[in-house]
């Protein structure tokens, strides 16, 4: 195994799958963050490793084909085994997890070697509404154990963070540091952003329409679309047409489902989009943004939506009402109410001159530069935790905190941090 230390610093990132989606967008910005420090990036099972060479830019990726996303007794024995191999042959300075199983095997692993602090990248929880009650007892019992042990937390909102000061993970090492999202550097008028849209994806010009932007997976429950749209079509005079930009493995569901309730004329899915620009046309030509996820951390076509002055309809999830206080424009309604998310939806077509506003939310949070400093700020403090004291008679060693600075404390009163 290969020894860090002699080409300078290097920081080890974690990923449990890494191929499209926030959470790899997190592992490019916290790299990009610190370049400072060379940058290793170990991706588990399911990933596109390519793709992480590419978008990431790291001096070194890897596989570890053991490191997969569900629980698994024996591959999950064998990740633990090779990541306590590489922390104990490798001297890195840092290391960064970004998903859920990467970080509980990383961070327990780096407990019982001594070291190195580990930065804990979060994206959504493994606990909540939406989980089932067996499996919220395991990751909260497990999060609160590990929490003392992390020497810092980048968490995407601050709805999030709070959900895991709440079981004890102490606050002061939760720093709000938001998921990086492309942004438009200008606006055109909704009546241009409508018939380009109309010309790619074959969306009526003249009919309201409503979005969904995001992966076609279970935890998004693109079904519900379906059926949301289904209840619309059953109460407006002007029901509306869905655009649903994204691929994902409940597809073939999701037509079936379109299909099954007389909809199939009705909703156009134009697949992955990758150009930035083209999902901010959809947005912007959108009346009504639809999120119907059973769990999120912040969601960010939310956040691009609320770029654009588009209004959004999603279930009351982590980062919605955060959204929301920021001054977008939407409604968060109780998770799995259909008939409320539909009469939501009904709202928003009918209020007078909501179609083509401009933006009014605040969203400075997530500029380059403050994505930035948030992670500097947080790879710091981990820097600044002792990993000289090894572990006695098998147990964790405990991680010792540097006093926090004034400056340290305002940031994350700030949010900033």
């Amino acid at each position: 195994m290969e020894r860090i230390g002699d080409g300078g610093p290097t920081a080890l990132h974690v990923c449990t799958r890494y191929q499209r989606g926030g959470s790899e967008r997190r592992v490019q910005d916290s790299i990009r963050a610190l370049p400072h420090l060379r940058h290793h990036l170990l991706v588990g099972a399911e990933s596109d490793v390519d793709l992480a060479r590419r978008q990431t830019a790291a001096e070194r990726v890897w596989l570890l084909p053991s490191l997969v996303r569900p629980l698994h007794p024996v591959h999950d024995a064998r990740a633990l085994g090779a990541l306590w191999r590489l922390l104990r042959r490798s001297r890195y300075a840092v290391v960064v997890t970004h998903q859920s199983k990467a970080g509980v095997l990383t961070r327990s692993v780096a407990a019982t070697t001594g070291g190195p602090p580990v930065v804990h990248s979060l994206s959504m929880a493994s606990f909540g509404p939406g989980y089932h009650p067996l499996a919220n007892e395991l990751f909260m019992s497990i999060e609160r154990k590990l929490g003392s042990r992390t020497a810092a937390f980048c968490v995407v909102g601050s709805d999030l963070a709070a959900r895991f000061a709440a079981i004890g993970v102490p606050a002061d090492r939760l720093h709000v540091v938001r998921s990086g999202v492309p942004l438009p550097a200008a606006l055109p008028p909704r009546d241009e952003a409508r018939s380009r849209v109309a010309a790619r994806y074959g969306a009526p010009p003249g009919q309201p329409l409503l979005c969904y932007v995001g992966s076609l997976e279970p935890r998004k429950n693109p079904l519900l679309l379906a059926r949301v749209l289904r209840h619309l079509h059953d109460r407006l005079p002007e029901p509306p047409h869905l655009l649903v930009l994204g691929e994902g493995p409940e597809r073939a569901r999701f037509v079936s489902e379109l299909g099954r309730l007389g909809l199939a004329d009705h909703a156009v899915l134009a697949g992955f989009v990758p150009d930035p620009g083209h999902v901010h046309d959809a947005l912007r030509a959108a009346d009504v943004t639809l999120l119907l996820s059973e769990t999120e951390g912040l969601p960010q076509v939310l956040v691009q939506s609320a770029a654009v002055g588009t209004p959004f309809v999603a279930f009351d999830v982590e980062g919605v009402r955060e959204l929301l206080d920021l001054g977008a424009e939407g409604t968060a309604v109780p998770l799995g109410d259909l008939g409320a998310a539909a009469q939501a939806v009904a709202g928003w077509l009918v209020a007078p001159g909501v179609s083509g506003r401009e933006p009014v939310a605040d969203l400075s949070s997530w500029s380059p530069e403050s994505i930035a400093a948030g992670y500097r700020a947080a790879v710091d403090r981990a820097l600044g935790i002792s990993r000289v004291e090894p572990p006695t008679s098998g147990r964790p060693p405990r991680l010792i905190p540097r006093p926090l600075s004034a400056a340290d404390r305002e940031r994350i009163r700030a949010g900033r941090g």
